[in-house]
């Protein structure tokens, strides 16, 4: 059974190998990426892999403690692999 940062990396290749293939995929991408823009490259893609009308990604805690607003109990995550 693969392991879930196999899993992430799996996702991240077809999503990469998709963003190439046409340029509706590749300017979705660049919509979503322009919401995103401090986050590096490969965020953006898990960010647009998982939920591509995400709009404001940050920690957990970044939202409770800098921005004073607090995360949903069933609120969506957004996993973000670190690269190897």
């Amino acid at each position: 059974m693969p392991t879930k940062a196999e899993l992430y990396a799996q996702m991240a290749d077809k999503v990469a190998t998709q963003l190439t293939g046409s340029w509706q995929e590749w300017a979705g991408f660049l919509t979503t990426a322009s919401r995103l823009y401090k986050y590096p490259f490969h965020e953006q893609l898990m960010i647009y892999a998982q939920r591509p009308d995400a709009t404001a990604c940050a920690e957990y805690d970044l939202w409770n403690e800098k921005m004073g607003r607090y995360v949903r109990r069933c609120a969506f995550t957004i996993p973000v692999a670190a690269p190897d």
